[in-house]
């Protein structure tokens, strides 16, 4: 077996290596791993059975002219498939990160780029491009060949058609698709697939309207998204509500697609 491992680096006896790859500094790499041929990485902390496929970049410096060669990494948790040609770069500023949570499918060619937050169980399709300082929350899709603006956040469970290029924060529980990108429903089947009840598939699609069919600012979605709250005591319910209430209420620096 031909490939090199930096003396600063750190890799788990069990970790499967292949040919031609090169782990540079400053690596942690845990139980489990299998890294396939030519991949390159550094700079990157992973965690446990993720699997890296061939010709993959992981923590080389950021495409960012605010970038000073600073120490920053790539985390990345447990159990995601990373496949072919995808490249996910390191942070800008010292010690930060750029973070992927567990069980995620990343598809082949992706970009990932600095500093950017990639939740747990989600999907990024083939010939994707997240740029810096991304948020994706959790169990949310991208389709392929899709473009996201540099910090964006986009919520949990949404899904993104593909080649749609978004520029705004996408409320959770959406689906949004096209260029201009427009949202066009709830993610009904996304919802259903991931056991949610159909009261609360009923009140993610009532929030839907108070949001796209109202034509209310910000504040008067959220005074009205409250009110709703105020109606019910059901848990599973109320995790719907908070859950776009929490959107909505945190900041955003590009503005909401409403």
């Amino acid at each position: 077996m031909k490939y090199y491992v930096d003396p600063t680096s750190k890799v788990d006896s069990s970790v499967i290596i292949e040919d031609g790859v090169f782990i540079g500094p400053h690596c942690v790499i845990k139980k489990n791993v299998k890294i396939m041929r030519n991949s390159y990485i550094t700079y990157s902390i992973i965690g446990e059975n993720n699997v890296i496929y061939p010709n993959t970049i992981i923590g080389t410096e950021p495409q960012d002219k605010n970038f000073r060669n600073e120490q920053s990494f790539v985390r990345i948790g447990n159990n995601n498939i990373i496949r072919e040609l995808t490249c996910i770069h390191r942070a800008t500023g010292e010690n930060k990160e750029t973070f992927i949570g567990d069980n995620n499918f990343i598809m082949s060619q992706v970009h990932i780029g600095h500093n950017c937050y990639i939740g747990n169980n989600t999907v990024i399709s083939s010939l994707s491009g997240i740029a810096g300082y991304t948020f994706i929350d959790d169990f949310v899709i991208i389709g392929g060949m899709s473009g996201i603006h540099q910090k964006v956040r986009i919520g949990k469970y949404t899904i993104v058609g593909g080649l749609t290029k978004i520029y705004q924060d996408i409320p959770p529980f959406m689906m949004v698709d096209g260029n201009p990108p427009k949202v066009i429903g709830i993610n009904r089947e996304g919802m259903r697939r991931n056991n949610f009840s159909s009261k609360q598939i009923d009140i993610a699609r009532k929030i839907y309207k108070i949001i796209y069919t109202q034509k209310m600012g910000l504040k008067s979605i959220i005074r009205k998204i409250e009110e709703l709250k105020k109606e019910y005591d059901d848990e599973e319910l109320l995790f719907i509500i908070d859950s776009f209430l929490a959107f909505f209420k945190s900041d955003t620096i590009r503005g909401i697609e409403i």
